[in-house]
């Protein structure tokens, strides 16, 4: 029912645990998963060839791209190459979630910038690239991680947030947009996961968060597999414009 045999996703994003989850998870459904990565840096080389390495393992294929995400050519570039390799992109996994958290006061105007056009530029251009060529093939999935701060107000995270509203605004206005041509787009809501970056690394904030979730701890990556590999998968075509919160069930603890 919730099989991705002969589908072809992308996971987007620097690589972190986030990534290995989605990618891996990804691959146990069969599909065949590629990976980009935000810059030449020799550390997220090596790290997305580990995660390709354990995909390969399963049984599926796909390759590890070193792409700015926010070049538009360069991207349309290097997914012509992509798809002629592997196969056209099924599922699109917008997985770029950079989290700097500080006082609003202390961003200066080009760190503002960047945080935006790491987090939002860097979802809506591959949208663009891959989403037109979707559009042509009449199928497709978008996936955007979105945090549950989008809509939420915590100390500290004004600017994140904002990227992250802008995010979850795109992702309920555009799968509308094209749900019709038969590409949804729906997003993926992240609450506080231990092994992610957030206002919970802060040790005193992390105690107070472990006894405020309801299931009384905070997430990890892999507790996202389940939830991604249903909305790339057919079983929720019915499913568009909707953010999914995986959560603990904090976002309804009042």
């Amino acid at each position: 029912m919730f099989s991705l045999e002969g589908k072809h996703c992308l996971v987007t994003g620097a690589i972190s645990p986030l990534q290995r989850a989605f990618a891996v998870g990804l691959a146990e459904a069969g599909a065949n998963v590629s990976l980009t990565t935000t810059s030449d840096n020799e550390d997220q080389e090596v790290m997305a060839n580990s995660i390709l390495n354990e995909c390969w393992s399963i049984g599926v294929t796909g390759e590890a791209l070193k792409v700015d995400l926010t070049n538009e050519t360069q991207l349309d570039q290097k997914i012509v190459e992509l798809e002629t390799n592997i196969g056209p992109i099924d599922v699109l996994v917008n997985a770029t979630h950079t989290a700097v958290i500080k006082p609003f006061l202390e961003f200066s105007t080009d760190e503002a910038n960047d945080l935006f056009s790491n987090n939002v530029q860097s979802t809506l251009i591959p949208t663009s690239v891959i989403g037109r060529k979707m559009l042509a093939r009449g199928k497709g999935k978008v996936i955007n991680v979105v945090s549950i701060l989008a809509d939420r107000g915590v100390p500290n995270c004004a600017v994140f947030s904002a990227t992250q509203g802008s995010i979850l605004g795109f992702t309920r206005s555009l799968g509308i947009e094209w749900i019709r041509q038969g590409v949804t787009v729906n997003a993926l809501g992240l609450g506080f996961y231990s092994d992610l970056p957030g206002p919970q690394q802060d040790d005193a904030l992390r105690e107070i968060l472990e006894k405020y979730i309801p299931v009384r701890r905070l997430g990890t990556s892999t507790d996202l597999q389940g939830t991604l590999v249903y909305l790339s998968s057919d079983s929720s075509d019915f499913v568009d414009s909707e953010m999914i919160v995986v959560d603990g069930a904090i976002s309804v603890h009042a």
